[in-house]
């Protein structure tokens, strides 16, 4: 669907301030010859001739024609302000519709679409007869109710997205219980194997000392044999030497 996009100029061709019609025709001359910034100062000084006026024919159309200008210049978002002066300043419901028609164009190509939806809506409302502005109006208005329908299930999806972590990291959490549990037994049970392994080990020679038994009756063995010195020494005579017989 291709949306009807086309601005419409005022022509000045309406009775006027000398000033304001004289730069009005100026900076349509210059429009046509694709000279936008200079037919923006052509619109702007003819703006600023009748500003004191308030509403009427004039002033609307130099602030539509100066909305024109901006927006084939390629600032979209300043034309939109402009339009919309235009429909605050139309005496006639012509220059209301013809000023919000535009004003919902720029709207649309600064991607304002709420703007340019109140901007068309405005135009019917004056002109229920007007279908360039109804087909924009509903142009826009699936678009919206496109990026809502968009919007509501990016955040179903959301949801879902962060359920399926919650859940799958909790099955992390449970799996990564269960592998201690089993590390641990597996530990004990392998403790235990080596635990036994050692205790034939340890009985092989019931005979063999420890170091520390060893010491102790090495030490019981020297007070033995000082005791038996000094009671040698005791003795009047030494004991005597056996001899064979023979």
């Amino acid at each position: 669907m291709i949306l009807i996009f086309s601005i419409l100029l005022t022509t000045f061709q309406l009775a006027g301030p000398g000033d304001a019609k004289k730069n009005g025709r100026k900076g349509n001359a210059q429009y046509t010859q694709e000279q936008y910034s200079e037919a923006i100062t052509s619109y702007q000084n003819g703006v600023r001739s009748v500003q004191e006026e308030g509403p009427g024919a004039v002033h609307s159309g130099l602030l539509n024609n100066l909305g024109a200008a901006l927006f084939r210049s390629g600032d979209s978002e300043q034309a939109e302000i402009a339009f919309s002066s235009a429909a605050r300043m139309a005496n006639t419901p012509q220059d209301l519709v013809r000023a919000s028609y535009n004003a919902g164009n720029a709207a649309f190509t600064a991607q304002e679409l709420e703007t340019a939806l109140e901007n068309y809506r405005r135009a019917l409302l004056s002109d229920p007869s007007n279908l360039d502005a109804k087909f924009n109006y509903e142009f826009v208005k699936r678009q919206l109710d496109q990026q809502e329908q968009n919007g509501e299930g990016g955040d179903e999806s959301e949801e879902q997205n962060e359920d399926q972590q919650g859940e799958n990291q909790e099955n992390q959490e449970n799996q990564d219980q269960q592998q201690d549990e089993q590390n641990s037994e597996d530990q004990n049970q392998q403790n235990q194997d080596q635990n036994q392994q050692q205790e034939p080990q340890e009985r092989e020679d019931p005979t063999k000392l420890s170091e520390e038994e060893a010491q102790r009756i090495l030490q019981a063995l020297e007070n033995d044999e000082q005791q038996l010195l000094r009671q040698v020494q005791k003795m009047k005579t030494r004991p005597r030497r056996v001899e064979k017989d023979w």
